[in-house]
């Protein structure tokens, strides 16, 4: 009798433990798909322009204004040295590049104008929540 009721009684401690097993490893299996979702977003994060704008905007404005100062500077050198040659090709037929040239200063105006307009729109929030902090 005793058999049988020890039997039983391991049947049902085995059970119990399959039971706990299986929670946990659920658990476990869980907590693996969580860790991976954060991972997965974290990486597609940082591959986003905006992830970097907003983690450091004053930053990338000052990279990006050096950035055309210095191609802005080559550029003119480059054009310094042959601007007899551009005035003469000018003067006998309109360029293309001309208009292509002109298009791309006002993009590079316009693009400069909407992140410095962002830029500030993001140091003004930064410091009103700041100042809420403070209250």
């Amino acid at each position: 009798m005793e058999t049988n009721h020890s039997k039983s009684r391991d049947m049902k401690e085995l059970k119990a433990r399959k039971i706990a097993l299986k929670q946990e490893m659920e658990q476990i299996q869980g907590g693996i798909e969580t860790s991976l979702k954060e991972v997965r977003h974290g990486v597609a994060d940082r591959v986003r322009l905006r992830f970097w704008v907003d983690k450091y905007p004053l930053q990338l404005v000052g990279t990006a204004l050096l950035a055309g100062f210095l191609l802005a500077k080559r550029k003119g050198r480059r054009s310094g040295n042959s601007r007899t040659e551009e005035t003469a090709t000018v003067v006998r037929e309109p360029s293309h590049s001309s208009f292509s040239s002109l298009l791309m200063d006002e993009l590079k105006k316009l693009v400069t104008q909407r992140a410095v307009r962002y830029v500030m729109q993001r140091v003004e929030e930064a410091i009103d929540e700041r100042s809420k902090k403070q209250e």
